[in-house]
């Protein structure tokens, strides 16, 4: 059982992959037990097929292996592992960057010293798109995984704090898409969103909710970055939502691509998408959108009533009653709203101690196995990648006749297409300045 929920950890840690040898010695010295279970991995290990295409079985004789039915993930989003090291990016005063490789949990004071000579008094200073600033504690650890959007992080001494001013990427784009967005159907952008939803969902293992909620500082040896990455996704997702449609001048332009979003939101929740769905719903009820009445006027009354039906799902009365009836009718694979699932760890959690009397309080821990179950259920059935609908050259093959091209040429600049949504959809660049967001809405419609 342990190693089917947790194969690579207990491959990556030391004292756990020390024990389970140090079992497997036991196991093999009693030859009974030791027999059972070769049976019993044989049982469940599936058919391998050889480059021959013949299927082959693992031998009896084969050498014992507690990992021989464990296989990795495949997905082009690879996981982050604690030993690996990722890019860290740290910007001085005069807004130059510097660059550093390391450990993904390294703490405030490896940068410090990978970059401040010994006896120089500086701290590291994370600041977001409003020019908040927090000093961080020197043995804060994995900063820069757990960032948040449009943040950054700075070097520099202590009298240059308040003198730190957001960079010109950190405020985020200043034109709409509007004219790349209108070239693609709904469904299209639905499911590259979809798709790469997927990607980092399957990257995540779900013991990264245990270790975000009960803290990160007890778990040295773990990280929570997939996690941090997949709701940083989220909240990527709804914020172009509104940035989309604040930085739309044109009143015919917006409305149209109000509509588009709301298409977007009904394929995300035909696709069991739960996560993207809330995300762009949130982000179509964020009070900078909300208050563009002259906008949500020009919209079509089937379509403003497939919004109401929608809105109801958000509803958080009865701890989200409405969502909960709605995802308990959904069969695997689906993507859960992952910040409810952390909000219900946390009320567990915090809710409830860990021991009883000094025994461990076990009802605890099967409120939060039963949360967890759900992450292992959505997953549970394979996910089939969305194949693109209608690209630019046949959507305009469709809505312009006359417009004929080679089979060869259609192929080619749709590839190119798919890549170019797919670059997209990974790349959103957004606004999260919530002061700013509002002021472009009464800009545009006062």
């Amino acid at each position: 059982m342990w190693v089917a929920v947790c194969c690579s950890q207990l491959k990556e840690d030391p004292v756990a992959f020390h024990f389970l040898e140090k079992l497997k010695e036991e196991v093999m010295d009693d030859t009974r037990l030791s027999r059972m279970l070769k049976e019993q991995l044989r049982d469940r290990r599936k058919p391998r097929v050889s480059e021959n295409g013949c299927q082959t079985l693992m031998k009896s004789n084969q050498k014992f292996d507690w990992f021989a039915t464990y296989e990795e993930p495949f997905g082009k989003c690879h996981p982050i592992r604690a030993q690996d090291k990722v890019l860290y990016e740290i910007f001085t005063p005069k807004q130059n960057a510097v660059t550093l490789m390391l450990p993904v949990n390294c703490s405030v004071q490896d940068i410090m010293d990978a970059m401040v000579n010994p006896g120089e008094d500086h701290v590291v200073v994370k600041m977001n798109s409003s020019g908040e600033r927090v000093q961080l504690k020197l043995e804060a650890t994995a900063v820069f995984t757990s960032l948040g959007l449009n943040e950054r992080l700075f070097l520099c001494t202590a009298s240059q704090v308040e003198q730190l001013t957001p960079l010109k990427e950190q405020l985020g784009p200043e034109q709409s898409t509007f004219d790349f967005l209108e070239q693609i159907c709904s469904k299209d952008i639905a499911s590259h969103i979809t798709n790469y939803d997927w990607e980092l969902f399957m990257a995540m293992h779900e013991a990264e909710l245990v270790y975000y909620v009960f803290g990160k500082n007890k778990f040295p040896s773990a990280t929570t970055a997939n996690l941090e990455r997949f709701v940083r996704n989220f909240n990527k997702v709804q914020y172009w939502v509104v940035t989309e449609l604040c930085l739309c001048e044109d009143l015919m332009k917006r409305s149209m691509l109000l509509k588009k979003f709301i298409k977007i939101a009904i394929v995300l929740k035909e696709q069991k998408n739960l996560n993207s769905f809330f995300a762009v719903m949130f982000g179509l009820s964020n009070s900078a959108v909300q208050r563009l009445y002259k906008t949500w006027e020009r919209l079509p009354s089937k379509t403003r009533r497939f919004y109401c039906a929608y809105e109801r799902l958000l509803d958080p009365s009865h701890n989200h009653r409405a969502y909960r009836l709605a995802v308990a009718k959904l069969n695997p694979p689906y993507i859960p709203f992952m910040p409810l699932l952390l909000k219900d760890m946390t009320f567990i959690h915090e809710g409830n101690r860990n021991f009883t009397e000094n025994l461990v309080n076990f009802e605890k821990m099967r409120m939060i196995a039963k949360t967890l179950k759900i992450v292992r259920d959505c997953r549970s059935q394979p996910y089939v990648p969305s194949s693109p609908q209608k690209g630019f050259t046949e959507r305009m093959f469709l809505e312009s006749p006359a417009i004929r091209v080679s089979t060869y040429s259609e192929q080619s600049l749709n590839l190119r297409s798919i890549t170019s949504i797919s670059h997209y959809i990974q790349n959103l660049t957004v606004i999260d300045n919530q002061k700013k967001l509002t002021q472009l809405s009464r800009a545009i419609e006062h």
